[in-house]
């Protein structure tokens, strides 16, 4: 029998050291269970929401965004997006959640983001609002009616979950009681954390983990049994029995809930829509062609041709100001360099950085100052860089002395603006020396034993922990006990993202508030900030992304000379 329920409540590895499933392991899951939708709401971010949306849309579910956001009091509420309004409105909140979490004078120690009920109010457009989870939500009747009045009976709906612990029907009974007196439906919701039951043994190791201590200290703060694993909707729907609305609210919602984040996000990069673009290349070009081919150079002719062809090319596919933009952040760094270096150094003789890669096969790039090879007289062929083909923005990498660069991103902020340019995230994952370490030690076995481990694995794949547990200390311990709930959750960890950190040089500028398209953080070196999505979901959701990278060589090249 079809049972109309959409889960509105999961997580995935991205609710970091909390969820333990890959976004496309969460959808691959929900379709094998028969969910035609899945709502992915992250503690405190979005990260894994493009990756969601890209793995939804290629096998047909609807994919629904939002977030489990905490408040200052410490309690948790549910956002769903319903429109681009809202999903620009919860970038918005995640942005003021995480602005002070890098308070601590390390700035490497992290706070715990959280918002109030004023900045709810603020950004409450295009947002539905659920009460939270069983354990940290919102239960008392002051606060329900403060939030109903800020998101309206349309928006607000009582949540109701069964993870069955102690109380939880009685609970669920006074929480439909006091949506009554409200006014407002229930909704039923499962908050899942994982798609499979082995991931939720990693669950508690990571509850373990996440806290700074062992499995047995930490299992008043585990879940104790496996009702967090996503399931099918008969199950929920047999679950909830007592509450046939709350389940059935679940699809009434869902239908309201129509952004699609895989649309236009309305991003575009300085000078993507200027008119003047195309003339202004090609009079830079120009003027700096005299001086690289004068008349009666031996490939004059042969470069002339070539760059013909490569604005022609460039002006069809609308890319004059791609490569004007990041002349000027060339520009910039000369700038920059000049207050490094010094005017009267032999450094200041010396361009700011570098081009390498495929863009060095460009004669505009060559002309533009972005590289300093010559690709006519190396005879470089322009196809890998720039066809008529490419799906995607070219590929520029910047290569720029370490001193120089350190000063350099913070001026790019400076001159863009802090709400319009950011670094691109990236995201540390679960590799076998890390799991060995981490994992071990919540698993309560010697340290000593596991730094002898870890030191003897390879340090990458996670399905060999038992042959370097078997090599490190050689007894076939591996086979047995705790060791042998290292090796199984090890392999379960392998490849999953542990927290959010910071791309080596990927900056994203744009014309808008970057906060309108995706939340931007405090990154760990003071002046720098970046986006909650890594260089893929930036490329997914169509962010030019600049590569502003330090080269240690280029900086020992430079104090050579």
């Amino acid at each position: 029998m079809f049972v109309s329920y959409v889960e509105l409540h999961s997580h995935s590895a991205f609710s970091f050291l909390d969820g333990t499933s890959q976004p496309e392991e969460l959808v691959a899951a929900a379709i094998e269970r028969g969910h035609t939708a899945l709502a992915l709401t992250d503690h405190d971010t979005v990260s894994g929401s493009m990756e969601f949306a890209q793995a939804a849309r290629g096998v047909g579910l609807r994919a629904i965004h939002g977030a489990e956001v905490t408040l200052s009091d410490g309690r948790h509420v549910t956002l769903l997006v319903r429109d681009t309004t809202g999903w620009a409105n919860l970038s918005r909140l995640l942005t003021r959640a995480h602005a002070h979490t890098r308070d601590h004078p390390s700035r490497r120690i992290l706070g715990t983001p959280a918002v109030g009920l004023d900045d709810l109010e603020v950004h409450a457009k295009g947002l539905v609002c659920l009460s939270g989870c069983a354990r940290h939500g919102v239960h008392d009747e002051p606060t329900m009616r403060r939030l109903l009045r800020i998101f309206g009976p349309d928006a607000f709906r009582v949540e109701l979950q069964r993870p069955f612990h102690r109380h939880d029907r009685a609970l669920n009974r006074g929480l439909e009681l006091l949506a009554r007196r409200l006014g407002v439906p229930c909704v039923a919701t499962g908050d899942a954390h994982a798609h499979t039951p082995g991931r939720a043994r990693l669950q508690d190791a990571f509850v373990a983990i996440r806290e700074h201590t062992t499995l047995d200290a930490s299992e008043p703060l585990r879940r104790g049994n496996h009702a967090h694993v996503l399931t099918t909707p008969e199950a929920m729907a047999a679950r909830f029995a007592d509450h046939p609305d709350a389940v059935a609210e679940t699809e009434r919602l869902a239908d309201t809930l129509c952004f699609d984040l895989t649309q236009d996000l309305g991003y575009r990069y300085p000078g993507a829509e200027d008119p003047e673009a195309d003339g202004m290349l090609a009079r830079v070009c120009a003027h700096r062609f005299a001086e690289r081919y004068p008349p009666g150079h031996p490939v004059h002719s042969e470069a002339a041709a070539r760059l013909d062809e490569e604005l022609r090319l460039i002006t069809g596919l609308g890319l004059s100001g791609f490569f004007l933009l990041h002349r000027d952040m060339l520009e910039l760094a000369r700038e920059v360099a000049v207050e490094v270096r010094g005017p009267d150094t032999v450094r200041a003789l010396l361009p700011p950085g570098r081009g390498r890669g495929s863009s060095v096969s460009s004669i505009v790039c060559y002309l533009t100052g972005l590289s300093h090879v010559d690709p006519i007289e190396n005879k470089l062929l322009l196809g890998r860089f720039l066809n008529e083909e490419i799906t995607s923005l070219p590929d520029i990498d910047l290569d720029f002395p370490r001193d120089i660069r350190e000063i350099l991103i913070p001026r790019v902020h400076e001159r863009f603006g802090r709400e319009r340019s950011a670094l691109v995230a990236a995201f540390p994952t679960y590799r076998a020396r890390g799991a060995i370490r981490e994992i071990g030690k919540a698993l309560g076995l010697p340290p000593g034993e596991i730094e002898r481990v870890a030191r003897g694995s390879e340090g990458w794949s996670g399905d060999a922990v038992d042959r370097d547990v078997e090599i490190a200390l050689g007894d076939g311990r591996e086979r047995h006990g705790r060791w042998r709930w290292l090796v199984e959750l090890s392999r379960e960890a392998h490849g999953l993202p542990r927290h959010l950190s910071q791309h080596s040089g990927g900056m994203i500028v744009a014309t808008r508030p970057l906060v309108d398209c995706c939340a931007v953080v405090p990154a760990a070196m003071e002046g720098r900030q970046m986006v909650m999505w890594d260089k893929d979901s930036c490329s997914d959701a169509g962010f030019l992304k600049i590569d502003l990278l330090g080269l240690g060589m280029l900086s020992a090249v430079e104090r050579c000379v």
